[in-house]
């Protein structure tokens, strides 16, 4: 299991689940008041004590958001040096909000069947996260 809260089936993958990684990563730095190191560019302070702290919440922040995204993602934000630089690089990857996924999704609901010896619970669970995953992107199923 990862170290920042996030389990580890829920870590980023690729586009197919980063919404729903965007949101809890976004509250996992917010709770390690973080978030604004990912959300924008942060200058550097001129004083050494501010700049000693500044230091350790980007650090602190690119911690959180690599422990969080599986290994064949890494590669794409390693060389990145500034929390903002990894966000906008995963966005840019990752962020899927078009009409594509929107009918990838809604056909997905619509194909979804249970399994032979599956839980109805696991069944309306797995229903239940499409349907989440619709939602977020501001999409009603049909």
């Amino acid at each position: 299991m990862a170290l920042h809260e996030v389990r580890d089936q829920n870590r980023l993958d690729g586009a197919s689940n980063f919404v729903v990684w965007k949101a809890k990563i976004l509250s996992v730095l917010d709770k390690n008041r973080v978030k604004n190191f990912a959300l924008k560019v942060i200058v550097v302070p001129l004083n050494p004590s501010d700049n000693d702290r500044y230091e350790e919440a980007m650090v602190r922040a690119k911690g959180i958001i690599l422990d969080e995204v599986k290994d064949h993602v890494v590669p794409h934000i390693a060389k990145k040096e500034m929390t903002f630089e990894i966000w906008e690089a995963l966005k840019k990857l990752y962020q899927h909000t078009s009409v594509q996924r929107r009918m990838l999704l809604e056909n997905q609901m619509r194909s979804y069947q249970m399994k032979k010896r599956q839980s109805i619970d696991t069944f309306l669970g797995g229903l239940n996260e499409i349907r989440e995953q619709l939602t977020t992107i501001r999409a009603t199923p049909d």
